[in-house]
């Protein structure tokens, strides 16, 4: 089970973050905002096209910590 967090990540980049507690969902963190979510199944042109529109709804958006699958250099 994963812990849900409120307010600003520990870093900007891709974090699992949902208003939902979907952790396959994932949005970029630009350091201020949250970005439209990117699905589990989209392409990397498609998720950085979502990562460039602003959510809106940041207060809302909660995060978890990045799964230990993802590479080292993606950890905070």
């Amino acid at each position: 089970m994963n812990t849900w967090h409120k307010g600003p990540p520990p870093s900007i980049g891709w974090w699992p973050a949902s208003m939902r507690g979907n952790p396959d969902l994932l949005r970029w963190w630009d350091g201020s905002e949250w970005s439209f979510p990117a699905y589990i199944w989209m392409t990397a042109e498609e998720a950085a096209k979502q990562s460039a529109i602003k959510s809106g709804r940041t207060p809302h958006i909660e995060w978890t910590d990045r799964p230990a699958s993802w590479p080292e250099r993606a950890r905070t």
